[in-house]
C-alpha cells in the first residue's frame, strides 16, 4: 500500500499543519432544559454607554441539556453552556431582579441568593435574533425575547389527566462555579478557593483587531476581567490573591458554594 500517495490525498481535506480556531455552536431555538451551574460577580465596570453609571456586572452560566442542545466534543455528546450577562440591581425594574424572581418562582420559591439555585432543574426558551445584513449579518442566541424571559418549572399539569407531571432534566455534567465580589462575611479560605476556581489554563490564537495578525492570548479571561474592574485596587480580593496569601498558605479545601451563599447579604424580595 502506498501510504505516501494516501497521505497526499488525505492532506487535501485534512491539513494538520493548520491551527484551527474553536467555533462555538449556536444553541438552537426552542425549549431548553437547563440548570444554573455558575454565578460570577465580575466587579464594577464602566458601561459602554457613557450615559449609564458604572455597574456591578454578573454572569449566570447555564447548562443546556435538551437533546437538541447536545454538541460533539472530542467525539462525545455533551451539554452546551449558555452565559447570561446582567448588571446586578435590586430595583423592581432591574433585569437582574426580574430574572432572579422568575427563576425563584420556577424553582418553587424560598431562595434568597443565586447560589441556592445551583444545579436545580428548570425550563426556558432559546430565542434567536440577527443583526446586520449580507456578509456582516450575525445571529445571536438569547434567553429573552425583547427583555421577556421564560424561566419556568419542569413540573406542569397534564392537560388531560389534571395530574402534575415532571419533565425530566438530565443530571448536571459540568462542575459548579461561583464567585462573590467583595463579600464581607465570606471566610478568606473560601474566597481564595472561589478565585482559584475561576482560573483557566493555557492560551488561544486570536486575530488582532488592529493589525489583523494572529497573536496568542491567555484563556484566563474571567480572572483578568475581574482584575480590570474599577474597585480592584485595594480590594479584599486583590489583597488575598495577589499580595499576601496563596492557596499554599491556607488549608482551603473545596469551597461549599451553598454555605457561602448563606453568608451573603440576601436579595430582598
Amino acid at each position: 500500500m502506498d501510504y505516501s500517495k494516501l497521505g497526499n490525498a488525505a492532506a487535501q481535506s485534512d491539513d494538520m499543519s493548520v491551527t484551527k480556531s474553536f467555533e462555538r455552536e449556536l444553541p438552537k431555538e426552542g425549549v431548553a432544559f437547563l440548570r444554573l451551574i455558575g454565578y460570577i460577580e465580575m466587579g464594577r465596570h464602566e458601561s459602554r454607554n457613557k450615559t449609564y453609571k458604572p455597574a456591578l456586572q454578573t454572569q449566570l452560566i447555564f447548562e443546556l441539556s435538551h437533546p437538541k442542545h447536545m454538541i460533539d466534543m472530542d467525539g462525545k455528546k455533551v451539554p452546551q453552556k449558555f452565559t447570561l450577562r446582567l448588571n446586578k440591581g435590586m430595583t423592581a425594574k432591574s433585569g437582574y431582579k426580574k430574572v432572579f424572581n422568575m427563576m425563584n418562582k420556577a424553582l418553587g420559591g424560598g431562595h434568597t441568593h443565586m447560589f441556592q439555585m445551583f444545579d436545580k432543574p428548570m425550563l426556558a426558551d432559546i430565542y434567536h435574533n440577527s443583526v446586520g445584513e449580507g456578509a456582516d449579518k450575525k445571529t445571536y442566541a438569547n434567553l429573552d425575547n425583547d427583555g421577556a424571559f421564560s424561566f419556568r418549572s419542569n413540573v406542569k399539569e397534564d392537560e388531560i389527566s389534571g395530574e402534575m407531571v415532571t419533565i425530566p432534566v438530565p443530571p448536571r455534567v459540568n462542575d459548579l462555579q461561583g464567585f462573590l465580589w467583595e463579600n464581607d462575611t465570606t471566610e478568606d479560605a473560601d474566597y481564595i478557593s472561589m478565585w482559584e476556581g475561576l482560573f483557566i489554563e493555557g492560551e488561544r490564537e486570536v486575530e488582532d483587531k488592529k493589525t489583523k495578525e494572529k497573536v496568542m492570548k491567555s484563556k484566563n479571561w474571567i480572572q483578568e476581567a475581574i482584575m480590570t474592574n474599577m474597585e480592584w485596587e485595594g480590594s479584599t480580593c486583590q489583597a488575598l490573591t495577589q499580595e499576601h496569601l496563596s492557596l499554599d498558605d491556607l488549608e482551603t479545601g473545596a469551597v461549599d458554594l451553598a454555605a457561602a451563599a448563606q453568608s451573603d447579604e440576601p436579595v430582598s424580595m
